[in-house]
């Protein structure tokens, strides 16, 4: 390829890129491929004789993006944001052309003075302190930029533990220096990412990993705890990796708790803040930099949802030279007239040559402005509360974890499989992709506002998707009635309508002022009762301090049990809504079964298979199937007519309208 075609080609793929990144929410978010797809595709060895530019271009379509999952979607609300913007691809397309590896000064000294000053730039606009600066009196820190968060902390940890170990060679000069890291004991919460584990492994280091509170934050009294605990073991305290922003629920460990901690028990404080960094370029959202002043290191990454693509990971120090104890080789060949004057890079990470990654950043910063940037921040905080409410106002959903910036997470009330089995049918259809995570032993799914693209319409359309899908999940488990929304299509009937104070909301988000489209209005369908034969029916004692009982009101093998459709635990379950009180429980294991079930499919009555299939669902129920109260019947109301019963009645359970066999259709 000429400098001409080039020159021709260059402006094909620009505007093929184009098209694809304005066009990118009509394609299927994830493929429908299996592992090995491309394998027939392909060749077996690489070609002898030139390939044409027009069958490579072709088999961009052909052959890459059937497999592609399309991060820049609206659609796309998996892990966290990886944005990228139009400035950013410019940046890059320089820096691959210049193609300099920036390891030291010499190598390239555009690369390496770039970065120090757009790190300067970055530090101040998230209002890190100034000893994070290159460019500052006081200072003898700076930023760089890294691959990932994951080899910034593992950078730390490794700048720590020599930190560390050098200070115990001073009292113990005789012992080895690999039986001293031994004894190094490193923290961080449960609920930090997996890399924290991986730089321990890869260190050596052990790692403890704290338990957090109930806003899933890691306090101070715990880790002065475990610090003090590991102290009397003869474990040398070494490192705290604590968390802004977790991977789960996107919860802020207790900086200004655990700074003051890890600095009068002389701990490395490093700062994971990997998506929620991008966050404190708006004041409003610094409250969780309190206790900053105590870090050691701070990184996040501008890759995610800074729209600097991947890859692109700031990481400051207070103190460069632990850096250059840690990583410092000085050979021959490496060695320029400026070297100690001037900043190599090569000193502070664990690769020796780097990309011109600045450039980018720079092109970013420059064409949005800081103003721009936080504008873009707060779209993508303000899109997600507005699915927080469309979540709220679906009395089928909870939302276990309080939403924090662009990330919410929620469930179907139940057991897990409902959630399960929600997340499996989303992300098989391929229109939307989430991934899930688990808190306090339930299954959640996050859903992250991703790209800068989303719109209101967007996230209607995907909680349409969301909705309509768990609702026929519940219904083909729970035994709803389907009913015709008008077009044809059947519809379960427990479908929420947001309320009007949420559809207001909704146009605030969207400067086009555009109407929400509300599904139509369903009727709820009164199921039929059984005629079920008289028996005895087990009163188990009171049950206190259980979990949440509407996880009771599903068996978790309800895979097999599905298609039989136990109706009425649905509506318990909704109506109950979590509450941990005192409750009767209803116990039916033990009830003989004399006798058919009345069905309520015509064409299953005539099937004398219906009955025997009826009898064996009733041998499988746990043995406490629902734990509820009369005041959780009170709230059926809304749905049901639920006649009234004594509160203290001993009658047989299956005469009650809450004992769950009344349900079975």
């Amino acid at each position: 390829m000429d400098p001409e075609e080039y020159r021709r080609r260059g402006k094909e793929m620009v505007d093929y890129i184009c098209q694809y990144l304005s066009n990118v929410r009509e394609r299927r978010v994830t493929p429908d491929v299996q592992p090995g797809y491309m394998r027939a595709q392909l060749p077996d060895s690489a070609p002898v004789d030139p390939d044409s530019w027009d069958n490579i271009f072709g088999d961009i379509e052909k052959i890459i993006m059937p497999g592609v999952v399309h991060w820049q979607s609206p659609h796309m609300h998996a892990y966290f944001p990886a944005l990228t913007s139009w400035p950013s691809l410019l940046g890059d397309m320089l820096a691959d052309a210049i193609n300099c590896l920036g390891f030291t000064w010499a190598s390239s000294p555009a690369c390496t003075e770039l970065e120090m000053n757009v790190m300067d730039w970055l530090a101040k606009m998230l209002g890190l302190p100034d000893k994070f600066l290159h460019h500052h009196p006081d200072s003898v820190g700076g930023g760089v930029l890294q691959s990932t968060v994951s080899e910034s902390t593992l950078v730390a940890l490794l700048a720590a533990r020599k930190n560390r170990i050098l200070e115990m060679k001073v009292s113990e000069p005789d012992t080895d220096e690999s039986s001293l890291n031994t004894r190094l004991i490193a923290y961080a919460s449960d609920q930090a990412h997996s890399s924290v584990e991986k730089a321990g492994l890869i260190s050596l280091v052990k790692m403890k990993f704290l338990p957090v509170d109930e806003n899933f934050s890691l306090r101070g009294e715990t880790l002065k705890k475990a610090i003090a605990e590991d102290r009397k073991k003869g474990l040398v305290p070494v490192f705290v990796c604590a968390t802004l922003g977790t991977t789960g629920v996107c919860a802020f460990d207790s900086l200004s708790e655990l700074g003051p901690i890890c600095d009068a028990e002389g701990l490395w404080l490093h700062i994971d803040a990997a998506y929620a960094g991008t966050a404190f370029v708006c004041p409003e959202f610094r409250l969780f930099l309190n206790g900053i002043e105590y870090a050691d290191s701070f990184t996040f990454n501008p890759s995610k949802w800074m729209m600097v693509h991947f890859d692109c990971t700031g990481f400051w120090v207070k103190d460069k030279y632990k850096l250059h104890q840690t990583f410092s080789v000085n050979p021959v060949y490496l060695r320029h007239p400026n070297s100690g004057a001037a900043v190599d890079f090569m000193h502070w990470q664990i690769p020796l040559s780097r990309r011109f990654r600045s450039l980018k950043l720079w092109f970013v910063i420059r064409s949005f402005g800081v103003k721009k940037l936080q504008d873009h921040v707060r779209h993508g905080t303000e899109t997600a509360k507005f699915f927080e409410s469309l979540v709220k106002s679906d009395p089928l959903f909870e939302i276990p974890a309080k939403r924090h910036l662009g990330l919410v997470v929620f469930r179907i009330k139940g057991p897990n499989w409902l959630t399960e089995k929600l997340l499996k049918e989303l992300s098989s259809s391929g229109r939307v992709f989430l991934v899930p995570a688990t808190i306090h032993d339930k299954f959640i799914i996050r859903f992250t506002v991703t790209s800068q693209f989303t719109t209101r319409e967007d996230i209607l359309q995907d909680w349409n998707i969301i909705q309509h899908t768990a609702a026929r999940i519940v219904s083909q488990n729970c035994g709803l009635h389907c009913i015709s929304s008008g077009d044809g299509t059947g519809i379960p009937n427990i479908i929420a309508e947001p309320s009007s104070d949420v559809i207001s909301n909704a146009s605030q988000l969207s400067p086009d002022g555009g109407k929400y489209k509300t599904p139509s209005r369903q009727i709820v369908v009164q199921p039929k009762k059984l005629a079920v034969s008289p028996s005895t029916c087990v009163i188990s004692q009171e049950v206190k301090g259980q979990g949440d009982p509407l996880d009771d009101c599903f068996p978790e093998d309800a895979q097999d049990v599905a298609k039989h459709k136990l109706t009425s635990f649905l509506f318990s379950y909704l109506s109950v809504q979590g509450k941990k009180k005192t409750a009767r429980s209803l116990s039916c294991n033990s009830v003989p079964v004399t006798g058919g079930l009345e069905p309520c499919n015509p064409k299953a009555a005539a099937a004398d298979k219906e009955s025997h299939a009826n009898t064996r669902i009733l041998s499988r129920l746990p043995e406490e199937v629902m734990i509820f109260k009369k005041s959780a019947f009170k709230k059926l109301i809304k749905f049901y007519s639920v006649p009234s019963f004594p509160e203290c009645s001993i009658q047989c359970g299956l005469q009650l309208p809450c004992c769950p066999l009344q349900a079975i259709v």
